[in-house]
């Protein structure tokens, strides 16, 4: 059913093809046309037929271009996608004397990017900083993280029952015309972490 609705932009991707091999034929043809019969290289009722079908293709170019590569996801936008919100408690790791619930490592680089490595119960995950914050402080949710909307309410109630907890929101776009037109249907459209310990003192860090 999702590839279906994927198919809008798959045929208006082809139809945009098409019409461009048309326009081009079209303006070459009309163009020796006028040459031959009229002696003349320019005309303004070509010119300006050439600007309007090159305005169309490029307003085409421009919608589909956009729906397909630059549109970002508005996780409270529930009509265009699917939002789900997790939690899952922690393993405690140890390391000698010490434990600890997340490890950062710092990235390398002009823009460095954090990694920060978690444990669940029989699982290991790794998140970048730019799709995850720690929260360590009396607030069970980061800064950064309210801007995907987490359930204070889940999270509050996660924050009493665990030590520690991975909080995570998926967001998946919905069947719908515009996001078959982008050929997003299906496909992920964000993830977001917000790894929550008691204290920094469980928090992992490379030695500086």
């Amino acid at each position: 059913m999702n590839s279906a609705w994927n198919w809008i932009g798959l045929i208006a991707w082809f139809i945009l093809l098409v019409y461009l091999i048309f326009i081009v034929q079209n303006i070459r043809h009309r163009h020796i046309k006028m040459i031959v019969m009229s002696r003349r290289t320019f005309s303004w009722s070509t010119f300006l037929l050439d600007l309007l079908l090159v305005v169309i293709f490029l307003g085409g170019l421009s919608v589909m271009g956009y729906q397909t590569f630059l549109r970002h996801v508005d996780v409270t936008d529930q009509d265009l996608v699917r939002v789900k919100y997790s939690t899952t408690p922690l393993v405690l790791q140890t390391n000698g004397r010490n434990g600890y619930f997340v490890t950062v490592e710092q990235g390398e680089g002009k823009t460095p990017i954090q990694r920060y490595t978690y444990w669940t119960q029989g699982n290991k995950y790794q998140v970048k900083s730019i799709h995850a914050s720690i929260a360590t402080g009396e607030d069970p949710i980061t800064i950064g993280a309210r801007a995907y909307r987490f359930p204070s309410k889940m999270i509050k109630n996660a924050d009493k029952k665990y030590e520690a907890f991975a909080a995570t929101v998926r967001a998946t776009y919905r069947p719908t015309f515009w996001n078959g037109l982008g050929m997003r249907v299906g496909h992920n459209a964000l993830d977001y972490t917000m790894i929550r310990v008691p204290s920094s003192v469980f928090v992992s860090k490379p030695a500086e």
